[in-house]
C-alpha cells in the first residue's frame, strides 16, 4: 500500500480508539460503582431525555456543584438543602449523572449537616472526574482533606485556590492542599 493509506488508516485508528475511549470516560464519569444500589433516580423519562455532557451543561453542574460546596463550608444544612436541590435538577438533566443526581437529592433530604458532608464525599467522586473530562473554560481546583472521611481522606472541586474545607466548616477551615488544577 502507498505511504498516504497506511497513515490514513492510522490516523483513522486513532479516532476510533479516542471516541471509545471518550464513551468509556463518559459513562463512567458520574456513574460510581461504589454507590448504594438503592439510590436510583425515580424520574428515569427526564434522564432518558438528558444530554450528552458538554462543557455548557458541565459548567451549570459545576456551578451548582460549588454553591452546595460553600454552603456546606458555612454549615448551613438549610442552604446545602437547597443548593443540592439545585444541583440535582443539573445533573439529571446530564446523560450518564443519574446516580450523582440521587447522591444530590440524598444531601438535599439529609437531616443533618454531618449526613450532608458524608454524601458530599460520595457527590465528589463523581464529579471530579466529570470536571477533569469536559473543558469548561474556567480554573477548577481539586482540593483534598487528609482528616476527612474517618481520616481516609476526601477530595472535592473548588472555584478558588485557597482552602475553605466544606467536611468540617469553621471547625477545621483550612485543612487541606490543591491536589490538582483543571484548566
Amino acid at each position: 500500500m502507498p505511504y498516504g493509506q497506511t497513515n490514513t488508516s492510522a490516523i483513522m485508528r486513532k479516532i476510533f480508539i479516542t471516541a471509545a475511549c471518550m464513551a468509556m470516560f463518559m459513562a463512567s464519569a458520574c456513574n460510581n460503582e461504589a454507590k448504594k444500589q438503592d439510590s436510583k433516580v425515580s424520574d428515569t423519562t427526564q434522564q432518558a431525555d438528558a444530554t450528552v455532557p458538554d462543557s455548557q451543561n458541565v459548567n451549570k453542574v459545576l456551578s451548582s456543584y460549588i454553591a452546595l460546596k460553600n454552603e456546606l463550608v458555612k454549615s448551613d444544612a438549610e442552604a446545602g438543602k437547597k443548593a443540592a436541590a439545585a444541583l440535582e435538577d443539573e445533573l439529571i438533566e446530564v446523560k450518564g449523572c443519574a446516580e450523582a443526581a440521587s447522591m444530590a437529592r440524598e444531601i438535599a433530604s439529609a437531616g443533618s449537616i454531618e449526613d450532608q458532608r458524608k454524601a458530599f464525599l460520595t457527590l465528589s467522586k463523581d464529579i471530579i472526574p466529570l470536571a477533569k473530562g469536559i473543558k469548561t473554560g474556567q480554573t477548577t481546583y481539586v482540593s483534598y482533606c487528609p482528616m476527612a472521611n474517618d481520616g481516609k481522606g476526601g477530595y472535592w472541586l473548588s472555584e478558588i485556590k485557597e482552602i475553605k474545607n466544606p467536611y468540617y466548616g469553621d471547625a477545621m477551615l483550612e485543612c487541606g492542599t490543591v491536589k490538582e488544577v483543571i484548566q
